[in-house]
């Protein structure tokens, strides 16, 4: 009996052993956060999952809501969501990687690289300047809603649809937000890298980085474990709807990425290790451009708070109809706040007040 009570001990053992972890995440610190989501939660709807994470370890994680509200399958860690312009930030990665190779340089003009768009008023702009959508080019693609979306538009038809006429200011001065500039930047990918935009994120990023659950999505692709997406419009208040068809491609290096908090965890941390760019290139990625609303390469970084101590934050949203993100990073502590969403009901900035004001 006494041997097989210590068997049974010793194997148990092997087995904790075996296990992963938990002891990583300070209760205490986990309990404050989830205490706080969950009342948002509860509150506003939110459907999605939060992640909390220091220095690349996390803190605090919990999935919310329904993956399918049709299946009623909930969300789980491990669900993948459509990350909107938090693609934007894989592109800024991929430019300045060409950069470090030799490529291209931030003072490169689209005439260089596309001889095509010589003759345009679009051709003297600079890749500096469609990182901080000062490009001058006017605000079409944004201002059309879905319908642009609803066509399948490679990057190069992209930019012959809505690259079109004067530049309403000149290239550098004035931030304008639109995806247009970082179809572009795509525009620029595909000819010094010789790679689509979807290989590319593969083979540069996702591959080296070890991420299985990120990529750009394809209309026609099966995708397990990837959330459908609700929206609340507008015209019609409290009444939730299923997202309205779009092509994904046609939103390419501007937002057609999937990915899942764990894999966004893994390449937050590739770009604190410099294990993407090297120290130079990270400086200049999150270098801010207060003229410009402090739009840096991928991200905006401002002066803020978290935790109440003054920091210095890089956040990046993403919003498509119900797929919307946030991720926002305390650049002197190293605190990362990550939150992926299948429905625009909760308010994620809100969230992130939320979120930040934690110790």
């Amino acid at each position: 009996m006494i041997r097989r009570r210590l068997a049974a001990l010793a194997a148990a053992a092997t087995v904790a052993l075996l296990l992963p972890t938990q002891a990583a995440e300070p209760p205490a610190a986990a309990a404050r956060f989830d205490q706080a989501v969950r009342a948002f939660a509860k509150d506003s709807h939110f459907s999605g999952v939060v992640l909390v994470a220091d220095d690349g370890r996390p803190v605090y994680r919990q999935a919310f809501g329904l993956a399918n509200r049709e299946w009623r399958q909930p969300n789980r860690l491990d669900t993948r969501f459509r990350i909107a312009s938090v693609t934007k930030t894989f592109t800024a990665v991929l430019v300045l990687q060409a950069v470090e190779a030799g490529r291209l340089t931030l003072d490169t003009t689209l005439a260089e690289v596309l001889p095509e768009t010589a003759a345009q008023p679009f051709g003297k702009v600079t890749i500096h300047q469609l990182l901080t959508y000062s490009s001058g080019l006017p605000d079409t693609d944004q201002s059309t809603g879905f319908a642009l979306y609803q066509q399948r538009l490679s990057a190069a038809e992209f930019v012959a649809r809505v690259a079109v006429g004067d530049l309403i200011t000149a290239p550098g001065t004035t931030f304008k937000y639109k995806n247009l500039d970082y179809r572009l930047l795509e525009r620029v990918l595909e000819t010094v890298e010789g790679q689509p935009f979807p290989a590319l994120v593969a083979a540069r990023i996702a591959q080296p980085l070890g991420l299985r659950n990120t990529f750009a999505l394809a209309s026609e692709a099966i995708v397990p474990n990837l959330a459908s997406t609700y929206f609340v419009d507008d015209d019609q208040p409290g009444v939730l709807r299923a997202d309205p068809p779009y092509f994904p491609e046609t939103y390419g290096a501007a937002g057609s990425l999937v990915s899942t908090v764990g894999d966004l965890l893994t390449f937050d941390a590739a770009l604190r290790t410099h294990r993407l760019l090297n120290a130079e290139s990270t400086r200049v990625m999150l270098t801010s451009n207060p003229s410009l609303g402090y739009v840096a390469y991928g991200f905006w970084v401002y002066p803020c708070q978290v935790g109440g101590q003054a920091t210095e934050c890089a956040e990046r949203q993403g919003s498509i109809a119900g797929s919307n993100a946030l991720w926002l990073r305390d650049l002197r502590h190293g605190r990362s706040f990550i939150v992926l969403s299948n429905s625009n009901e909760a308010d994620l900035q809100k969230l992130k007040g939320v979120l930040s004001a934690i110790r």
